[in-house]
């Protein structure tokens, strides 16, 4: 607008203020008289209309009434806006004038309780003008204190309590407070000039004896220093009492990714104490209650037993050391950690649960748990004292049972096969040519009994196994060669025998990408690749026929048709053998379908083949699998028949005259065995069944399947560690939409709240198999099913609307801390070298803050014992949440009408804050600006000043205008008469 015309405008206000002055107009007078200048929808603002009647009011020692009556008038009908006054009247500094400071305080008094905004230019205005009158009351305090009480007593005294009053006012309405935080945002140096003067009046009050300060200036000068959002507009988020999510995310993490490094595990249970709002005490205790519920359920088998419990025992106190050195708190010595002995405490409270774990696992789990502990100095000897004496007089009465799989106290297992693995990989590591033979005998006496499943637990939790494996495939090379030398010893073929079985074992149990690089080049890595089926991949039997030579066929059929068969006779390496066992199998078994050799025969060549090498029956039974795989179920016979041959049970001549030939023989048939369950599966059902999660080996259709695990949860409670196999199988054969369809259904047919959270907390589990699939499958399938479409909307009733709107939340949050996780070690593709530093493995990862627009944020930082939020939306994430928002546009306030639908949006939004803190703004930064101010106008009751300064990042303007923008609309809604 022209200088020029403003001017003249302001001059002709001017003119008119001092006429109806001169001649004693009403303010209804004067409310006719100024439409002569400002036209209808012109705002004073413009013009400093009200900086012109203020200074007219404020010429003498007291303040003209009349005049000030005109500011009213123009107040009232909108003439100037709220923030233009209070910015006027904090201009005011005559502080030497009394009266019309009392004036003023008066005026201010009138109109606080109505302050807002009535056009889009003046809120972000509003902000700065709260801030300026706070600082503004704050001086008036101020210059009276210090004139008190020389000067006139009573009115210094009637200055500093109305002062006080006003302050106080302010801070203890919601709008105005949330709008002095807006402005702290925007300009931290007026804020910084607001805290100094708080301070300075704190210190004069202190100094002043003859004062009595009223209590409530102490509390106000409190708030108005201490202006975090957690204590301007707490949110009423309170911790549920029961938690489920913790022993199913555990069960589902140990099944799923066992090796996971500690960052990742650890930043998983902080997203989950995050979104739940727990204690750390109540996260550790609820950690250790999951693991021994688990431990309890894993009892039966000992493999599995021998997991949980290094899990239990070895892994879990290093996650706690981890999350302490993160955010925890020690005592005033540093001697322990006050969360970890509070969370013990509250252990002490499930003695049933201690009690079958300590009966079971035939230990003081507790004890065995904070021995390790008291190593990492987070609890003290004295503890360990307490607690052992709290649960001695439990154990003294404790009738221990039959121990049903691994024998004896289980975390001493754990504690001696710690070293026992270190002295493996030491020993591996150094010269094969001096360690062969006792490296042979430690190979056979740890796959006697149970010490091989517990070797790889504890290696697979302290994430030494791919490293493990690595050794053990470098120390098979090295047998291969030396079995192949001209007049190699038996021994020598043993040798590699044990080693290619072990490795066998492993990839079964814990599938190829886990233990073998992409670009190994050894005999074993490539016979997996071409031959070996494993978790379910099956090669086709021509494949693997492929890759044997039909000259070395003949040859080793030759040699293995002579009833005087010897390994030496053969001229074959081992690994020719095991290449080209395949061709000759097949030769045996057409042979016998075309009656040319009698079954005896077969028994007698197969007898030979496991004699000989314990492998090459494993080698043969992959190529019989795969055959069995693909024939009609006619030609089944044979094939099962030979391989049932391999199972059969050592003789006393084979056990008597053959090296180590039962240790070799148990592994050789627990590899059979698992081959032939996953293509054939027996139609009785075993007492010890073998679970598969790559497959689904049942009868039943898989809904069925599903609804049987889901009562199961239901009757026990939480999820059986059996149960997570079934769920893994499930997720892999139908894939993640059917899946989270489905889990969402069963989950919303629960009518009571308490049966709602544990679902939704166990579907928040399962879903972290494949946590990132089913978050975009949840989205972008299942969410718009139940949004547009009419029969499913009838099921957006509460609690069911609230319940899916915060499952949505918590795989939202949990997605977005699996894509921003440390080190990506699930795709750790490189060969660990010998040399590396075993517990490099499970170091933390460097700390440092990143920028919320960096591009690279591929870990969760943290700074000064409090996370940061160093998190950044990522593909699949960001793609599902734009369209989720572009849908939440068009429901949020369709045609008007409040929808089932907008009351899911408002709880989606209220969980997102609730449960995301610092990370919700990250979240929700795409959403788009118009769905929050729809809601708030068809919502209002359901809006608060706390949910509207977290729903953006106010770090950023647009964020502050849009914050400005909404908490104004509230202010207007609520203002609005009904």
């Amino acid at each position: 607008m022209d200088a020029s015309k403003t001017t003249s405008k302001t001059s002709s206000l001017k003119a008119l203020i001092l006429k109806a002055w001169r001649e004693r107009w009403t303010d209804i007078q004067w409310g006719i008289n100024i439409k002569t200048i400002l036209p209808r929808g012109v705002s004073g603002d413009l013009y400093n209309l009200a900086d012109c009647i203020l200074q007219q009011a404020m010429v003498g020692c007291g303040a003209n009434q009349l005049v000030i009556s005109y500011l009213k008038h123009s107040l009232a009908s909108h003439l100037v806006s709220y923030a233009a006054v209070l910015q006027r009247i904090a201009k005011f500094d005559a502080f030497h004038k009394p009266h019309c400071i009392l004036s003023l305080l008066e005026f201010l008094e009138s109109f606080l309780d109505s302050v807002t905004c009535r056009g889009k230019m003046e809120e972000e205005i509003l902000a700065y003008a709260v801030s300026s009158i706070i600082l503004w009351l704050l001086q008036v305090y101020h210059y009276s204190l210090s004139k008190y009480p020389s000067s006139n007593p009573i009115q210094s005294q009637e200055l500093l309590e109305k002062s006080t009053s006003l302050l106080n006012s302010i801070v203890h309405t919601d709008f105005l407070l949330a709008m002095f935080y807006l402005a702290k945002q925007n300009d931290p140096e007026e804020y910084n000039e607001v805290t100094k003067k708080c301070q300075e009046i704190t210190a004069f009050m202190m100094m002043n004896t003859q004062f009595k300060a009223p209590v409530t200036i102490h509390e106000t000068l409190h708030k108005i220093c201490n202006m975090s959002i957690d204590k301007i507009a707490p949110l009423n988020s309170k911790p549920e009492s029961v938690t489920h999510c913790l022993q199913a995310l555990v069960a589902i993490n140990v099944l799923a990714n066992p090796s996971a490094d500690i960052q990742q595990f650890s930043s998983q249970l902080l997203m989950v104490q995050r979104i739940k709002g727990y204690t750390l005490s109540r996260l550790y205790c609820e950690l250790i209650r999951a693991c021994f519920i688990s431990l309890n359920d894993s009892s039966k088998d000992a493999s599995k037993q021998a997991l949980w419990a290094a899990f239990t025992f070895l892994k879990v106190p290093q996650v706690i050391n981890y999350i302490h050195n993160m955010c925890g708190a020690s005592n005033k010595d540093g001697e322990y950690s006050l969360e970890v002995v509070e969370a013990f405490e509250k252990l002490l409270q499930c003695t049933p649960l201690l009690d079958v774990v300590d009966t079971k696992n035939s230990c003081n789990g507790l004890v065995s748990l904070l021995e390790p502990l008291v190593k990492l100095n987070l609890v003290s000897e004295n503890h360990l004292s307490y607690f052992k004496q709290k649960r001695e007089t439990k154990d003294i009465k404790l009738q221990k049972l039959e121990p049903t799989g691994l024998q004896g106290s289980v975390p001493s297992f754990m504690t001696r096969a710690e070293p026992t693995l270190a002295g493996i990989l030491k020993t591996m590591g150094g010269d094969f040519h001096k360690t062969q033979e006792s490296l042979y005998a430690m190979l056979c006496q740890i796959v006697g009994g149970t010490t091989l499943d517990t070797i790889l637990a504890v290696a697979t939790v302290e994430g030494k196994l791919k490293l493990f494996v690595s050794r053990l495939i470098k120390f098979n090379e090295f047998a291969l060669l030396a079995a192949s030398e001209k007049g190699a010893s038996q021994s020598k073929v043993y040798i590699f025998d044990i080693s290619f079985l072990i490795l066998c074992f492993i990839v079964q149990e814990y599938g190829i990408e886990a233990v073998l690089d992409d670009n190994g080049d050894s005999f074993f890595e490539q016979w997996v690749r071409d031959c070996m089926v494993h978790k379910g991949v099956h090669k086709s039997p021509d494949q693997i026929l492929q890759k044997c030579d039909p000259q070395l066929v003949d040859i080793f059929i030759h040699h293995l048709s002579a009833p005087d068969f010897d390994f030496k006779n053969t001229n074959l390496k081992p690994h020719d053998l095991c290449m080209n066992v395949s061709g000759a199998v097949k030769e045996i078994l057409f042979a016998w379908e075309h009656g040319s050799i009698s079954s005896a025969d077969v028994k007698r060549m197969l007898d030979s083949l496991r004699q000989k090498m314990a492998s090459l029956a494993v080698c043969a039974s992959v190529w019989l699998c795969s055959y069995i795989n693909v024939v009609h179920q006619d030609a089944f016979l044979k094939p099962i028949n030979m391989v049932q041959q391999f199972l059969a049970p050592p003789t006393e001549v084979e056990l008597a005259q053959i090296d180590n030939f039962k240790e070799r023989a148990i592994l050789m048939c627990q590899i059979i065995r698992k081959m032939q369950y996953d293509i054939h599966p027996p139609s009785v059902p075993k007492s010890k069944v073998i679970t598969f999660s790559h497959s689904i080996i049942s009868r039943q259709p898989i809904l069925e399947q599903l609804q049987s695990v889901w009562e199961d949860i239901k009757s026990r409670g939480y999820l059986h560690i059996d149960a997570t196999h079934i769920i893994q199988s499930l997720l892999n054969t139908a894939g993640p939409v059917w899946f989270v369809t489905n889990l969402v259904k069963e989950t919303l047919k629960f009518r009571y709240q308490e049966d709602l959270d544990r679902s939704v907390d166990i579907v928040l589990a399962m879903c972290h198999l494949d946590i990132e699939s089913c978050t975009e499958a949840l989205l972008l399938h299942v969410l718009p099913q139940y949004l547009y479409n009419a029969k499913l909307c009838e099921e957006l009733v509460e609690p069911q609307c609230a319940v899916l709107a915060k499952l949505s939340v918590y795989c939202i949050y949990a997605a977005l801390e699996y894509s921003n996780s440390s080190k990506a070690t699930i795709s750790r593709k490189r060969r660990h070298d010998d040399n590396e530093d075993l517990d490099a493995l499970c170091s933390s990862s460097k700390v440092r803050r990143l920028n919320d627009n960096s591009s690279d944020s591929s870990s969760m930082y943290y700074s000064q014992g409090q996370s940061v939020s160093g998190a950044v939306l990522k593909e699949p994430l960001q793609s599902a949440l734009e369209l989720l928002y572009k849908s939440f546009s068009q429901l949020a306030g369709k045609n008007g009408e409040i929808t089932p639908q907008t009351y899911f949006i408002l709880q989606f939004l209220v969980y997102m804050v609730q449960c995301g803190h610092e990370r919700a703004q990250i979240v929700l930064q795409k959403m788009p600006s118009e769905i929050v101010p729809t809601l708030i106008k068809a919502l209002p009751d359901s809006f608060n000043i706390g949910l509207i300064l977290r729903l953006y990042d106010l770090s950023i303007p647009y964020g502050r205008r849009d914050t400005a923008r909404d908490l104004c609309l509230l202010r207007n809604m609520r203002l609005r008469p009904d």
